[in-house]
């Protein structure tokens, strides 16, 4: 099933972003990394992403803002949110506006698979 599903990271850290794609890589998930929002918007709306791992707190456009945006041109799209603080505003607004769920950072990769897989599960994969 992982090798059917598409999923864009967003993430302003290049390292972090890196080590999420070799975690999915591995995993055997079909993956594609942006670093700002106005990126992550382009490529989701252009793309057939199954599923977004947006990062929370980011110069420029933000990863909510980029969740909202996306959500307004696309309403199905299904983003999982990653933040390292644990009381953030950000992280409220995007689930009260239909973000999936939040990963913790820093996350264990079986966790953070085991979310991802929990959240997929539910998902209709992109034609």
């Amino acid at each position: 099933m992982a090798s059917a599903i598409k999923i864009l990271v967003l993430d302003d850290n290049v390292d972090v972003a890196q080590g999420v794609g070799e975690i999915l890589e591995i995993s055997g998930y079909d993956y594609q990394l942006v670093h700002d929002g106005k990126g992550a918007i382009q490529q989701f709306l252009t793309g057939t992403f199954d599923l977004g791992l947006f990062d929370v707190r980011m110069p420029g456009i933000n990863g909510v803002e980029a969740f909202l945006e996306i959500r307004r041109a696309m309403p199905t799209a299904n983003i999982l949110m990653m933040t390292g603080y644990a009381d953030d505003k950000l992280v409220m607004s995007a689930l009260d506006n239909g973000a999936l769920g939040v990963l913790s950072k820093p996350f264990d990769p079986d966790e953070m698979l085991s979310k991802i897989e929990m959240t997929v599960s539910n998902l209709t994969v992109a034609a």
